[in-house]
């Protein structure tokens, strides 16, 4: 990460501010570890989950130069979630969304699905670091039928790591592909209130895949990735038929349902749109 990047990711995020200089001297302190010793280094996260930050991996350093990486993003979900809750964590990586949401759901609320081997054996790790079981962590890709599918076996957690129908490289290895609405029996009853999806441009497919799910158990909140700051037409189609309507949130951190330019959009049931201010 470049100079730029770590500065922006310091300054810029408003849940640092009161902190910025101290955040500022642990990225210095963090550079120069992983430069040196290229030791791990056990977080406790604000809510006070655990983490081991890997000096390989990119969502370590985030959090260690912001408690709250994705603020305004993170600040919403926090202030809408009860306890009780079903979250749904879809392309989970190392499970740091999930933890920093974890006192609001509790833990046992919490299924986590995650392809890519490193990834998923430091999602485990953080699991256990916490004290709690690994039953519902789930080593595979969700897409819209059941199958196969292949990731690259990197030897370091990323962010950008996709999901083929196909192998394309000496690197790709195989792993389940399963439908969300497969998995609704597990839910026994419980309340969804966040299905959260970060997929890499596979997000039409996990909704397909999840469309029973959507119509009969009315996730609370779906929140996406669209790398065109634009729902694609699957996703846009998909929401509008489970009758969801997509907004994004503004500066301050209120739903804005009068335009979408955000990279990180969201969901809610057209019912709930009235509980919502903008």
């Amino acid at each position: 990460m470049s100079i730029r990047l770590i500065t922006r990711s310091i300054w810029a995020n408003p849940g640092n501010r009161g902190r910025r200089l101290q955040k500022t001297l642990a990225a210095v302190a963090w550079q120069i570890r992983k430069r040196t010793v290229g030791s791990t280094r056990l977080l406790r996260l604000p809510n006070g989950m655990l983490f081991r930050a890997h000096p390989d991996c990119v969502v370590s350093s985030a959090l260690i130069y912001a408690n709250w990486p994705e603020y305004r993003e993170l600040m919403f979900l926090r202030s809408s979630l009860s306890r009780g809750e079903v979250l749904l964590d879809v392309g989970a990586n190392v499970g740091h969304i999930s933890l920093l949401l974890a006192d609001c759901v509790g833990p046992a609320n919490i299924f986590a699905f995650e392809p890519a081997p490193t990834a998923f054996e430091r999602l485990t790790e953080n699991w256990r670091l916490n004290g709690w079981d690994t039953l519902r962590l789930v080593q595979a890709a969700v897409g819209g039928e059941p199958g196969w599918a292949y990731v690259d076996d990197v030897p370091h957690p990323t962010t950008t790591n996709r999901v083929y129908a196909t192998a394309l490289a000496d690197s790709s290895v195989r792993v389940p592909l399963v439908r969300l609405d497969d998995f609704r029996e597990h839910l026994k009853g419980r309340p969804v209130g966040l299905l959260k999806i970060d997929v890499e441009g596979f997000e039409g497919s996990v909704l397909r895949g999840a469309y029973r799910l959507l119509l009969e158990d009315r996730p609370r909140i779906v929140m996406f990735e669209s790398l065109d700051a634009q729902p694609t037409p699957a996703v846009e189609t998909i929401l509008k038929e489970a009758d969801y309507v997509i907004f994004q949130l503004d500066s301050g951190g209120r739903p804005d349902f009068s335009t979408l330019s955000n990279q990180n959009l969201f969901a809610i049931p057209a019912e709930l749109r009235g509980s919502l201010a903008g």
